[in-house]
């Protein structure tokens, strides 16, 4: 792999050489504003005598390469807005600049631009899917906290499920899970999640959360662009670029749950059109989480294996308890070339001790980890090349259930190239991609040399070819198709389909009729588990039946009690219809409805015991089936053997089973594949802007789904995890120099069913309230409470007891 990055590097540098024909031709380049000088975002911008569109930028910025000398018009357009420029000269070798200033009357949600539903940019208004975005003005006002996850809390269909201080899963149209693997996350375009689950490691990103430009949310299946782990939706996040964040900020913060956070972030120019920004931080903290060594701060404490409505108890308390500290930086280098083009290299790390996550084999602590990373990037106007490298080493990590040592060191390396081309006088425009990955799994314990998590290291390689083509047949019509065929050594080729119409009532509302089909590949975990569950027991006393015989029956040390992968699980299918509106009405109110239906077949279970499940007696994994003595035992001496052990270990002894290398264990749990799950919903969702600075937003979500054929006692394991109706209500103020808002939502209560953490989470109300004064130019002063009220309850069974958070910060700004 590292020869793949090193070709890449390689034709990047080649590049980045000037080319002929860069200068035979010339370049336009300018900015759309309004009087004032503000740029306007979300502007068609084309030049008429090419037809070459563009949408400006935030900023309201826009520039054209390779553009033959000449003389040209362009034409900007907003809705139902136009404005043009005649007159325009080109010169070979030159740049061109261009300012439209306009006096339109427009709503800020007709500027919006978003990149992830298609991969390239289009108006929000007018995106194929259901997306929402978090702005960079949202985020500064938000950005002292940290917890990336909170900024989607309050947005419509986004499920935020915290079982932690620092434990988030987000999900969308159900079926959540701890450490949830549906929604990909993706940080300029790197996937910074841990490869052994799928899911988001969120207290291990290394930047601070007001680094981030935008982030946007696709809700729904997207694996026609983005591949297996979008099977519900994708958060794509892009950072700052150091030439348009140039100047330094440190803050610090403080408050409950003796929170102490310092974070600092400088971008400079360097030299010749060279950029650089680093960024640095550390949270030191207490937690909400408690020992449930002989404990349960809720519920009541199980009492042996399998109940429900329990807290499962732990082998060892928590050590560090309530003490955990968090530490990230990250360097960038920019190049920005005379035509236009960037080169990026960047890297950094987070490290975290003591944060408590929720698993599917219980609770575990994460004592020492590290997440290093490294990324290079060349875009272009019509290219995006890309390679970088996601690390995870983690020595130290504490099963609380049965007090052993998880390691866990994983590698991921991507190379990924993707183009864009509009032609057709820009009424067609195509993506095509294609990417590839290497990823390496060790979780070797450095202080006894065995595997703690997986029989044995596991390499798997996978790659694929995507593409989308979208076809404006009309002013009002635009079709919309794609495609990705994913390769993987886990599966066979896999093709994801998706279409799309896209019906402009007007210029600032549509209507959009989608069909996607997905899919979602089981996890390393899912696949290779092997993990104590439980303190093992000492069977030793059985090796006697072996040793006069000079064999041995592998009882000489201590037998595990372990949750196993199913290395035969198949393929989860997703097919979703849906019917989705997004519209500006009276110029103030941006309205969003989205319906939707999936079906669902071979869907992944959670652990589930690995008897009693299934009906009749089946095993959930039947490739650990009964224990078998060994083949050099005499029949009568295998007979004794077994029905001594029956007799001792009672109902434990039809769990009893062997290893892949032939030793007993206890597979206490696995994973299987049942049947069709039919889901279905709404999602609405209001942004009302009452004037330039008063905004009240509103969301509503109803989920319900249908199990097809059910097996008998799959009520009490197959749990969507996900409320029937909830709901979002916010206000917000901002002045000049001050900012105020107040946001509160509404959960449904529902079952939870993942692992061995299965009850009730009783409905719930929380409210947040932030408060920002710009106390100079270079002083900024902020409150944050979450959960302001101290409305106590638990998001998962299983998770942590919530409690309010108030944390006022200082930033220090030049």
């Amino acid at each position: 792999m590292n020869r793949k990055i090193g070709v890449f590097v390689v034709v990047t540098l080649w590049l980045l050489a000037p080319t002929a024909w860069a200068q035979s031709n010339g370049k336009i380049e300018g900015q759309v504003a309004r009087a004032s000088g503000t740029g306007i975002g979300g502007v068609t911008v084309v030049v008429n005598e090419i037809g070459a569109a563009q949408l400006t930028g935030k900023d309201g910025s826009f520039a054209f390469d390779g553009v033959a000398p000449g003389t040209y018009s362009l034409s900007f357009t907003l809705g139902d807005r136009v404005s043009q420029q005649d007159g325009v000269e080109v010169v070979a070798g030159e740049t061109t600049s261009v300012q439209e200033n306009v006096d339109w009357d427009f709503s800020f949600a007709e500027t919006i631009t978003v990149t992830s539903a298609s991969r390239r940019p289009e108006r929000l208004v007018e995106a194929p899917a259901a997306i929402t975005i978090v702005t960079d003005a949202e985020i500064q006002r938000q950005a002292s906290h940290g917890q990336i996850p909170k900024l989607l809390e309050f947005t419509p269909g986004v499920e935020v499920t915290q079982s932690g201080l620092y434990d988030y899963n987000l999900n969308t149209r159900g079926f959540n899970s701890s450490l949830t693997r549906r929604v990909a996350s993706l940080v300029d375009g790197r996937d910074p999640s841990v490869p052994f689950l799928g899911s988001q490691e969120w207290l291990a990103l290394s930047f601070t959360m007001d680094d981030i430009e935008s982030l946007e949310m696709v809700r729904g299946p997207s694996a026609a662009l983005y591949g297996a782990n979008a099977s519900s939706g994708i958060i794509n996040m892009i950072t700052k670029r150091p030439k348009d964040s140039q100047g330094g900020m440190f803050r610090m913060t403080v408050g409950e749950v003796s929170t102490t956070n310092a974070e600092f972030r400088w971008a400079t120019p360097i030299a010749n059109e060279w950029y650089f920004k680093i960024q640095a931080g550390i949270r030191t903290t207490g937690d909400f989480s408690k020992s449930r060594n002989g404990a349960a701060e809720y519920s009541i404490p199980c009492t042996a294996s399998g109940q429900t409505d329990c807290l499962p108890q732990e082998g060892v308390p928590l050590n560090p308890l309530d003490d955990d500290e968090l530490t990230f930086y990250s360097v960038r280098l920019d190049k920005h070339l005379n035509n236009g083009d960037l080169f990026t290299v960047e890297g950094g790390t987070a490290k975290a001790e003591g944060p408590v996550a929720q698993t599917g084999i219980g609770r575990v602590q994460l004592v020492d980890i590290e997440r290093p990373w490294f990324r290079v990037n060349y875009n272009s106007e019509h290219w995006n090349l890309m390679a970088y490298n996601s690390g995870r080493d983690a020595p130290v990590q504490t099963a609380l259930a049965s007090g052993g040592n998880i390691s866990l060191d994983t590698q991921r390396d991507t190379v990924e190239a993707q183009t864009n081309w509009a032609f057709a006088q820009d009424k067609a425009r195509l993506v095509v991609g294609a990417s590839f990955s290497d990823e390496d799994i060790d979780t070797r314990d450095p202080a006894t040399g065995r595997q703690t998590l997986i029989f044995e290291p596991v390499q798997n390689e996978k790659s694929a070819i995507f593409g989308q083509l979208d076809w404006s047949v009309s002013e009002k019509l635009k079709i919309l198709v794609a495609g990705r065929v994913d390769e993987n050594d886990l599966h066979a080729s896999q093709f994801s389909p998706k279409a799309s119409l896209v019906y402009s009532i007007n210029p600032n509302s549509t209507l959009r009729f989608t069909y996607n089909e997905a899919f979602q590949v089981a996890n390393y975990s899912e696949f290779f588990l092997l993990a104590n569950v439980a303190a093992p027991l000492d069977l030793s006393p059985f090796e006697g039946f072996c040793a006069p015989f000079g064999v041995s029956c592998g009882f000489g040390g201590l037998t595990r009690i372990v949750a196993v992968g199913n290395a035969d699980l198949e393929l989860e299918e997703i097919k979703t219809t849906e019917i989705g509106y997004s519209g500006i009405i009276g110029g103030r109110a941006y309205l969003t409805i989205d319906v939707y239906q999936s079906d669902n077949t071979n869907f992944i279970t959670d652990l589930i015991p690995q008897l009693g499940a299934l009906p009749g007696g089946a095993r959930t994994n039947p490739n650990f089936g009964p224990y078998q003595p060994p083949s050099a035992l005499p029949a009568p001496a295998a007979a004794a053997l077994l029905a001594t052990l029956q007799g001792a270990l009672g109902p434990a002894f039809f769990i009893l089973t062997n290893n892949v290398d032939g030793d007993p264990i206890l597979a206490a749990v696995s994973y299987t594949n049942f049947g069709d799950v039919d889901t279905e919903g709404v999602d609405l969702g209001l942004n009302y802007y009452v004037d330039e600075k008063w905004t009240v937003n509103l969301s509503l979500s109803s989920f319900d789904f249908t199990v097809n054929n059910p097996q008998p006692g799959f009520e009490n394991v197959l749990q969507p995890n996900t409320p029937e109706s909830k709901g979002s209500f916010g206000v917000s103020y901002v002045a000049p120099r001050w900012d105020f808002s107040i946001s509160a939502r509404w959960v449904d209560g529902f079952r939870w069913a993942v692992g061995p953490f299965v009850g009730d989470v009783p409905s719930y109300t929380t409210a947040d309230v932030s408060f920002n004064f710009q106390a100079t130019d270079n002083v900024r002063l902020g409150l944050n409470a979450a959960n302001a009220f101290d409305e106590r309850h638990w998001e998962s069974f299983g998770g942590d007891i919530l409690r309010r958070r108030i944390l006022a910060n200082a930033t220090f700004s030049w």
